[in-house]
């Protein structure tokens, strides 16, 4: 699955500069449509099933696939306002609303999770159980294999363009992968004459989405308030000013997050006996160098050395 996924996110790239707003915006259009896509047709297969075998973990396993689609909307969002020029109110634009909607997601995953737990629960004392098909499995296998492929398919093109949300949505998948794994053994137990595991692993999957809306809500508040950038980001801007002739050394470097626009402020260290012109001259190629290489806004301090 991992190969074919790459060899077609590999295809769609166009313009080698992957941190060009507009080849990532793009990106991040098809890569959102395409899990729509793929998520409707799972939602739809696994409810379907799910109503034909009474089965609760494999309707709680539907839920999970519908809010991936919700998911997906909101890496949609997010690349689109992203595009949006900054305005007086927002000068730094508007890239976060997409760790907003990453938080309303976050909070549908966990109520949909407590809301299958309940159901569990009832089926449990109602001694209600599963009726299980060789059908029905094999549609859980299907939805297995499609949902490794959009895990590849994203988490490749989030590696290419650098991007947490992209990977995020990756994410999204796996986990629906293995929440899918949990409600196979629970239709495999019930074709095999252990019906009881449906609602066992009903409260697996339960759990599984809570978690992942835990953690989903967790990196959106990271965001949110300021979530210090990585180590990667930081060296790569740091190794970037230092290409500059003229600067000796760098230090202080701040780099503020705005979703897909960052906001870069550096101190370099230049010769003492510069005159005014040549510093301010160097200080400009390292914020044009910069700016050009992470399509960020640059902010240089100079400092004698």
């Amino acid at each position: 699955m991992r190969l074919i996924a790459n060899f077609f996110a590999d295809k769609i790239i166009r313009d080698r500069e992957l941190r060009n707003p507009a080849e990532r915006y793009r990106i991040g259009v098809i890569e959102s449509w395409t899990s729509i896509a793929g998520n409707v047709i799972l939602t739809l297969l696994k409810a379907l099933f799910g109503l034909l075998t009474n089965s609760i973990s494999l309707m709680a396993d539907a839920v999970h696939s519908a809010s991936d689609i919700f998911s997906s909307l909101a890496v949609l969002i997010g690349f689109s306002l992203a595009k949006r020029k900054p305005d007086p109110e927002h000068p730094h634009g508007h890239g976060r609303i997409e760790y907003l909607a990453g938080l309303l997601i976050a909070f549908m995953l966990i109520g949909a999770g407590i809301a299958f737990s309940y159901h569990s629960y009832n089926r449990l004392v109602e001694n209600s159980h599963a009726q299980a098909s060789i059908t029905a499995i094999a549609a859980v296998v299907l939805a297995i294999l499609v949902k490794e492929f959009m895990y590849f398919f994203s988490a490749r093109l989030g590696h290419l363009i650098d991007s947490d949300t992209l990977i995020g949505d990756a994410w999204h998948h796996r986990s629906d992968s293995f929440s899918s794994v949990l409600v196979l053994i629970a239709l495999v137990g019930s074709y095999l004459g252990m019906p009881s595991l449906d609602a066992y692993f009903g409260f697996a999957v339960s759990a599984f989405i809570i978690y992942a809306g835990y953690r989903i809500a967790y990196r959106s508040c990271s965001q949110l308030v300021g979530k210090a950038p990585d180590d990667e980001l930081k060296n790569g801007v740091l190794k970037c000013a230092g290409e500059i002739d003229g600067v000796i050394d760098t230090h202080d470097l701040e780099i503020h997050d705005y979703g897909s626009w960052k906001v870069v402020t550096i101190h370099i260290e230049v010769n003492g006996s510069l005159n005014l012109d040549e510093a301010h001259n160097i200080a400009n190629k390292v914020e044009n160098h910069i700016s050009d290489c992470y399509h960020c806004n640059t902010v240089v301090h100079l400092d004698p050395h």
